[in-house]
């Protein structure tokens, strides 16, 4: 079998520590600014590269999350930490606002760039769009078969890919949920996900009910994603990474996930089964779509949180004459006093749960530590516990398996520095000086003395190589080092130490302002247009099934998909589009794989209709855009250019205008609106909240809709926005469910 990297989360230093002990060839990692997982502890920069000085020594890598789309008045504070990053070296970070690929590219190019998932890539097309910008690894949407998958690795070009094999899933495309921002005030593109799609809904009359509470219904939380023994066909189909989710969750969780994966994939003995996990935590599972679009419904609209791996049923709990009661039921896993319960029932939307307190085999009164999968097991319960007879046991937490995974050791003076220091030493009767180099940095240090001969000359060398080696906690490792002593001179060692936590001093202080120059430079120059002249514009969008509202249009944007050359042949309405020259039409925002050869034909046909004008969804469907010839092409908010660098790269790709995402700022739109860049803003959309491959469950108060094979979550009455005032102005209807 080929090989693949496993890769782990680390929300903190103690699980990057606990992923690499169970197995992990790298983890991934986030900021406290600028990741897609705010909420996490994440690293600062210190304890960033005492990470990256752990990974060089073990053979392992890091990556680092900075996957969040910029507002322009974040742009100075990327370009520092990108600088910083550029510094301290990591195997690479994960992007998604192209602004920040853009820099990374032009100022920052050691830093290897991976494409977020958040960046939708989901066919060819979009990888390889991905590609000629400078990504060298895509993470691919979680939505794709093990065939589009496949299908991509042929034929991608070197280019890495890198899939989840383990972890919650998101229930709309990532990088394509509004929930958040439009409702919440908090967005998933931004790191703050209030995960909306686990709320609570009033179900329909025909939905399936909670057995326990009919009001807790949940239409948009997907189970979890599990591929198990299945992640191996990924390596088989040439995926270079297989990634586990779950910054937010703990060590345990990590290392336990990891070590099941790091045995499957090794193909060695099972030491973490799936019941194991399950006790750390556990939603219901699902491939999601890995086996095809025919796949079980991934949605578990009843049940929310962690419950356990299942054990036993109760079969009746009773009290003893000194009045305790005792719960009864068959273990099907070993269990011992601490372990944790869980029942179907629930309580205040929680099930209900007890850690063992004290606990006896049913044929015996005698308290146990710990009993034996296969035993007939009594519990102590409070008095009154609401459990029923016949209702499932689970495990929730395992002292067990927490043994197997022991807090992990480190010394920070184990794991030299990664940053390779040459040094020479000059000893002189009345001066000791010393010169490093370090990359392009160079730094030198000298201390005033009287030095005698020495007794022992032999022995100066090493005496100045143990001193320049003690580099501790420090960024450095001694390369190489050269000694002048012509006179043959006693140095001590008290000097010799000081005049390298001198230079070492010296040597931060000089890459601090190397890291700053950098950063200051990367912004310095001026990307933005001269102030367009561009004519202030009145626009409106529409579907096929549509009817374009009366009034004056200075453009009127059609929503076609891969289907749509048939259905503009024989429609009046289109016939009389294609006589004027007002008409745009705009690209699918998810076109899958085994479709793309019909999307590219659609087009090729269109252009010979008389259709010129298009506008972009994504990379994907821009490259497709002007493989065809087409030169006129403008992008939707769906490319999410929010700051002057992102618009610059979409603009380099032929892009002549753009569409201001819903979820910006009124301080941002400002901006936008001042850049000198050709913008609309939208005055009105039924902005969708979810885009999903997903039908989700039936609930009466969003408006659910499908369209070109997607599922699509909104508000029932559109959505107006306050504008800049003097802009392009677009009414967006193709959105709208009726």
């Amino acid at each position: 079998m080929n090989q693949a990297e496993l890769l782990s989360p680390a929300g903190d230093f103690e699980t990057a520590l606990a992923a690499f002990d169970a197995g992990a060839d790298a983890v991934y990692c986030g900021l406290t600014d600028f990741s897609a997982r705010a909420f996490a502890k994440n690293f600062d920069f210190t304890t960033l590269s005492s990470l990256v000085r752990l990974a060089r020594k073990r053979g392992k890598k890091v990556y680092v999350t900075f996957n969040t789309v910029l507002d322009e008045d974040a742009l100075e504070e990327a370009a520092r930490e990108l600088s910083k990053l550029a510094d301290i070296g990591p195997d690479g970070i994960i992007v998604q606002d192209l602004g920040v690929a853009r820099l990374c590219r032009r100022h920052f190019p050691e830093l290897q760039l991976h494409a977020s998932t958040q960046l939708v890539a989901h066919n060819l097309e979009g990888v390889l769009a991905l590609g000629e910008l400078g990504f060298t690894r895509v993470v691919l949407a979680r939505e794709l078969s093990l065939a589009e998958i496949a299908s991509i690795a042929k034929r991608c070009g070197g280019i890495e890919l890198e899939c989840f094999i383990h972890g919650a899933l998101c229930y709309s495309l990532s990088g394509l949920c509004l929930y958040g921002a439009m409702e919440k005030g908090r967005s998933g593109n931004r790191g703050k996900c209030p995960y909306c799609c686990r709320m609570a809904h009033s179900a329909t009359s025909n939905a399936p009910r909670n057995a326990n509470h009919e009001s807790l219904f949940y239409p948009f939380s997907m189970k979890d994603l599990r591929l198990g023994e299945d992640a191996r066909k990924l390596v088989e189909a040439g995926v270079a990474s297989l990634k586990i989710e779950g910054r937010m969750k703990s060590a345990l969780y990590v290392a336990s996930v990891t070590r099941h994966y790091r045995e499957i994939l090794d193909g060695s003995k099972r030491t973490v089964t799936n019941s194991d996990l399950e006790t750390v935590f556990s939603r219901r599972t699902t491939e999601l779509y890995f086996n095809g679009s025919d796949s079980p419904s991934p949605i578990d609209s009843d049940s929310l949180g962690h419950l356990g791996t299942p054990v036993g049923t109760v079969k009746r709990v009773t009290r003893d004459r000194e009045g305790r009661c005792w719960l009864r039921f068959h273990t099907a896993r070993a269990l011992e006093v601490h372990d944790g319960l869980q029942f179907d029932s629930m309580a205040d939307g929680r099930h209900l749960g007890l850690g063992i307190r004290e606990m006896r085999q049913a044929i015996s009164r005698t308290p146990v530590f710990e009993v034996s999968a296969g035993t007939d097991v009594e519990i102590e319960v409070p008095e009154d516990f609401p459990v029923k007879t016949g209702e499932r046991v689970y495990c929730s937490m395992s002292n067990a398996v927490k043994r197997m995974f022991p807090a992990s050791a480190y010394r920070p003076s184990d794991y030299p520095g990664t940053k390779t220091l040459d040094v020479r030493v000059t000893i002189e009767p009345e001066a000791i000086s010393a010169f490093a180099k370090c990359g392009g940095i160079e730094v030198e240090a000298s201390e005033r003395g009287t030095f005698a001969a020495a007794k022992s000359p032999e022995k100066t060398y090493a005496a100045v190589e143990k001193a320049f080696s003690k580099l501790g906690e420090t960024d450095y490792s001694l390369g190489s080092l050269n000694l002048v002593d012509t006179d043959r001179l006693f140095a001590p060692m008290g000097i010799l130490n000081d005049l390298r936590r001198d230079l070492v001093e010296k040597l931060d202080d000089a890459r601090s302002r190397s890291v700053a120059d950098r950063a200051e430079k990367a912004l310095s120059e001026d990307e933005s247009p001269s102030a367009a002249d561009a004519p202030r514009r009145r626009t409106v969008k529409v579907r096929l099934d549509q009817k374009v509202p009366g009034g004056e249009w200075d453009e009127v944007i059609v929503a076609v998909s891969e289907n749509s050359a048939g259905s503009l042949n024989g429609n009046q309405t289109i016939e009389q589009f294609k006589q004027s020259n007002n008409v745009r039409l705009a690209m699918p925002v998810y076109t899958h794989e085994a479709d793309l050869n019909k999307l590219r034909v659609m087009v090729k046909h269109l252009k010979r209709e008389g259709f010129e004008k298009w506008e972009a969804s994504d990379l994907a469907t821009l490259k497709i855009l002007k493989a065809a010839g087409i030169t006129d092409i403008t992008a939707d908010w769906t490319l999410y250019a929010f700051n002057s660098q992102a618009l610059a790269s979409i603009a380099e790709l032929g892009v002549k205008r753009f569409v201001a995402s819903p979820e910006n700022t009124r301080e941002n739109l400002q901006y936008l609106a001042e850049s000198g860049y050709d913008v609309e803003f939208l005055a009105q959309q039924s902005t969708p909240l979810f885009v999903s491959l997903t039908k989700p469950g039936d609930q009466d108060e969003l408006a659910v809709f499908e369209r070109d094979g997607l599922w699509v979550t909104t508000k029932r009455v559109p959505r107006t926005f306050d504008l800049p005032e003097g802009v392009s102005t677009r009414i967006d209807l193709s959105w709208d469910s009726l």
